[in-house]
Formats: C-alpha cells, sequence, structure tokens
C-alpha cells in the first residue's frame, strides 16, 4: 500500500490533463523558450525541459517543433486580437469608436510589452524558413485585416465616405499600427502613447473625404 502511494505521488502532474490541456502546457513552453533564448537555440528537447516533460510526449501531439512554434504563433496572436474584441465589445459605440478603441488597445501595455516583441521577432526569423509558420502567419494577419476592413465598411454605410476603399485603409491602417509599434518597440524614447495614437487619430482624418 505504502509503494503504491509513492508510485502515486510521483506520476507526473501532465498525465491527468486533457489533450488540449497538454498542448497548452506545451505551447507555453515554446513561447517561454523563444522569449528567453531566441528562435536560433529553439529545440524539442529545450521545450520538454521547460515544460517538465518528455520529448516522447511533444512527438505524440506535434510531428515538428516548426508545427509547434505555428500553434505557438496561433495562440499568441489569437488571444490578443480576442482580447481586443471583447475590450471593444464590452465598451460598443460606433464603428468609428470601435475603430479608436482598437487604435489605443494596439498602443496599451498588453500590445507594447518586450516579451511580445521578442516572441514576434522570433515567429517572423522562423516563417522565412518553416512553411508551418509561414501559414499561420498568413492566416492571423488576415485575419486581423479583415477586422478592420469590417470596420472600415461599416464606417462609409453609416455615412463617412472615405477616399479609399475599405481593403485599402484597412491596409493601411494596419502597416502604420506595425511601423508605429516596431519603432517605439526598438526604441521607447521615439515618441510616447499618446503621440502614436495621435498619428493614427490624423491619418483617419486625412483618408476621409
Amino acid at each position: 500500500m505504502e509503494k503504491e502511494k509513492t508510485q502515486e505521488k510521483r506520476q507526473p502532474k501532465y498525465s491527468r490533463k486533457s489533450p488540449s490541456e497538454r498542448r497548452e502546457i506545451l505551447v507555453q513552453a515554446a513561447l517561454n523558450c523563444i522569449v528567453r533564448d531566441g528562435p536560433h537555440k529553439l529545440s524539442i528537447r529545450q521545450i520538454a525541459q521547460e515544460a517538465g516533460v518528455s520529448v516522447g510526449l511533444i512527438n505524440h501531439h506535434y510531428t515538428s517543433k516548426e508545427e509547434l512554434v505555428a500553434d505557438a504563433y496561433r495562440h499568441i496572436a489569437a488571444s490578443l486580437m480576442d482580447d481586443f474584441g471583447q475590450r471593444i465589445k464590452m465598451e460598443g459605440g460606433t464603428a468609428q469608436e470601435q475603430l479608436l478603441r482598437f487604435i489605443q488597445l494596439s498602443f496599451s501595455p498588453v500590445n507594447l510589452d518586450p516579451k511580445l516583441f521578442r516572441a514576434w521577432l522570433a515567429f517572423w526569423t522562423m516563417m522565412q524558413h518553416s512553411e508551418e509558420v509561414s501559414a499561420v502567419h498568413a492566416e492571423q494577419y488576415d485575419s486581423y485585416r479583415s477586422r478592420l476592413e469590417h470596420l472600415f465598411q461599416e464606417i462609409i454605410e453609416a455615412g463617412t465616405p472615405l477616399r479609399m476603399s475599405p481593403r485599402l485603409a484597412a491596409l493601411g491602417l494596419s502597416g502604420l499600427l506595425d511601423g508605429l509599434w516596431l519603432e517605439w518597440s526598438l526604441d521607447p524614447t521615439n515618441f510616447t502613447e499618446e503621440e502614436g495614437i495621435e498619428i493614427c487619430r490624423n491619418w483617419l482624418e486625412m483618408i476621409k473625404k
């Protein structure tokens, strides 16, 4: 009886988790390794050690390191956009007010987190050599841009004409936001979050007819 209790205590915690919970643990471990050590040192063995699991368990859920990284990319991108969407939905308002709120959230601490910046850099580096990571990038960017395009379409339908189509407006704003985010992340002393928001507000006014 005493021996059985000892074996039960030694049973790894992850063995009692569902497959989705195990994958979440592996995704978080991969993100921790990417942020801390960068993509070049990343390995299945390193992720397994970070998660406290065997290499075999990772191989059971993922066919390759790239597939796991792609899942981590999807997780972090979708979680961020879902968070933005929920916050915007809670406040409601017109499409233009929602778009302004989206811009404000883009310059909030949750998006200007240095850890997030290091994760994005790693993903962008890996997508050049990984079809899996590249596919997730295209998938998530399309979803991100579609949200903006939908808001611009609603702004036009509400009676505010624009100098460009909703698709081009979405491309323009996403490029502006990405560029300002990158510039701030590289050197936060270049401009304040409030100045970044002001630049985007002025751009929105410029594209109105």
